[in-house]
């Protein structure tokens, strides 16, 4: 990188500012945690005094930046996308949160399986719209069963969208490896974090094919409807992602749609880096 690229980027997160404001948040929030964890109290400068104040008071409390009702509640794509990405931040910026994000526990595990993968979906479709509204919502009717709702209000009447999520990503293995991860800090990529496995990339590519054929069949055992759509996440993060892979992965679908008899009018398949979005017109039953 030259001299003049690397000026040219400070200049650009000083004019922001908001990397600036998160690495302090994420500094602060460090700082809070080391000296809870050593149960030392911080020194700080409060109504014109220094105070020792026990780092217990300082943390900030992980129940509070998700609740229930944020999931449920109606954003234009816009300000869909922009509100995940502000509770990544706070929750990323919590050490406290660590484990209850790493272990999906209480509403963090609707915000990483759920909301996480919609947002991918919605933001690669409906990017910057404000005019389409899109929520969680889990149906209450079990003949046709949704995860999420969005409505187009652009169309003439409102278009109605229902989509389903799946994903291959959160099996017993995935829970064990965030539970070390939690715990200890460190764990295996992939696999049992008790068992040493390996593969080859090939090996790989037709493991995360394989779960994706999978989840996709277990959804075309129900009926949906064509205001359906069916969204299928995964890991692309470190063992898929290449032009290689995505013509492998969007070859094997091709071939296999039609006898999936999938009752939605479209498959998505989206990886989690946001770097994989693949779309796949269903032939319907």
């Amino acid at each position: 990188m030259e001299a003049n690229d690397r000026t040219n980027r400070i200049d650009e997160v000083f004019a922001d500012g908001r990397l600036i404001d998160e690495a302090l948040h994420a500094a602060a929030a460090d700082a809070v945690d080391r000296h809870r964890r050593a149960r030392v109290p911080l020194v700080v400068f409060r109504d014109g005094r220094i105070e020792h104040v026990p780092a217990d008071g300082l943390a900030p409390d992980p129940n509070i930046l998700l609740a229930d009702t944020d999931f449920a509640q109606r954003r234009s794509a816009k300000e869909l996308v922009a509100w995940r990405e502000e509770r990544l931040s706070a929750i990323t910026s919590c050490l406290a949160a660590k484990p209850l994000a790493l272990e999906h526990k209480g509403p963090f595990k609707q915000f990483i399986e759920e909301l996480y993968p919609f947002v991918l979906w919605v933001g690669h479709l409906y990017p910057d719209r404000e005019d389409v509204i899109c929520w969680l919502e889990g149906g209450a009717n079990v003949d046709q069963p949704y995860d999420a709702i969005v409505e187009d209000r652009a169309a003439s009447p409102p278009r109605v969208t229902y989509v389903q999520l799946t994903t291959t990503n959160y099996d017993r293995n995935e829970f064990l490896r965030m539970r070390e991860l939690a715990s200890k800090g460190i764990a295996p990529a992939y696999g049992s974090p008790y068992i040493l496995t390996c593969h080859t990339e090939g090996e790989r590519r037709e493991q995360v094919i394989a779960k994706i054929a999978q989840a996709v069949k277990n959804k075309s055992r129900h009926s949906y409807g064509p205001n359906y759509v069916l969204v299928v996440s995964f890991d692309d993060f470190m063992w898929f992602g290449t032009e290689d892979d995505r013509a492998a992965l969007t070859a094997f679908v091709r071939e296999r749609l039609p006898s999936w008899r999938l009752d939605v009018a479209t498959l998505y398949i989206v990886g989690l880096s946001g770097r994989t979005f693949l779309t796949f017109p269903t032939p319907g039953r």
